[in-house]
């Protein structure tokens, strides 16, 4: 235990003093094509929860900036409970959400739409999704909201969709109030759309943590703090509540 300790310490440092990976997040010491390599030889090919269960395996030793297995639990109940046939994901990484979400989507012909900026991590989510077995349920999508919006309208076409049922966000924190109300704004959220934000806790997440505080009328929600108590750890779960046709923008 003292070794795994010392071993996620020592990553974790490698990682948060590298501005670059810090920006991009993508780590120096390429443990990402490290995970899906450890993933492809421990997990089942088409088992999602083996899957899982080997990328929560690997960063016991190793930090990554994944959701993890208690925020996961939230995500997973947050799914559970909006039963969403639509959703979109802001932030891909190496696809562990990606994979909790689209498991847990039951709806016929459901679709999971995740953007990712970096290129490195966008093709190691779609290994890793392929692996899965969740090829056929996912769509990833590589660069920023701001420019896919237009591709997002197409897709929600195709699928038959006014909007997106949930939405979760995961990129990086100072983009989630803006990108939130660009969603807005092109009509892509509807009355009782789930909106689930991780490390709210963040100073560079604090004007949309700001915005859910100051806008009950538009916005139920819930706050939920990890167990370990560090303050970017807090997750937030909210309920769109504005009809269409009474939006003020």
């Amino acid at each position: 235990m003292a070794s795994e300790l010392v071993s996620k310490a020592v990553s974790y440092c490698t990682f948060y003093f590298d501005k670059q990976a810090r920006l991009t997040g993508h780590s120096p010491d390429c443990r990402e094509r490290a995970l899906i390599n450890y993933v492809r030889q421990n997990a089942e090919k088409g088992n999602a929860e083996a899957v899982l269960s080997a990328i929560d395996s690997f960063t016991d030793h190793s930090w990554m900036t994944i959701l993890g297995k208690e925020k996961g639990s939230i995500l997973d109940d947050a799914v559970q409970e909006y039963a969403p046939r639509v959703a979109l994901e802001l932030g891909t990484y190496c696809g562990y959400s990606v994979i909790r979400i689209a498991s847990k989507m039951t709806k016929p012909d459901s679709k999971l739409v995740t953007i990712e900026m970096n290129s490195h991590n966008f093709g190691i989510a779609q290994e890793m999704i392929e692996h899965a077995g969740l090829s056929s349920k996912v769509t990833v999508l590589k660069g920023i909201l701001s420019e896919l919006d237009d591709k997002l309208e197409d897709i929600l076409n195709e699928v038959t969709a006014s909007y997106f049922d949930f939405i979760f966000m995961d990129h990086s924190k100072h983009c989630y109030l803006p990108d939130f109300m660009l969603l807005e704004n092109k009509g892509m959220l509807g009355k009782g759309t789930c909106i689930v934000a991780d490390s709210v806790g963040y100073s560079e997440a604090q004007n949309y943590l700001n915005y859910l505080r100051e806008h009950p009328e538009k916005l139920e929600n819930q706050l939920y703090m990890s167990a370990a108590r560090c303050f970017p750890c807090k997750m937030t779960v909210s309920a769109y509540m504005v009809d269409e046709e009474n939006l003020v923008t």
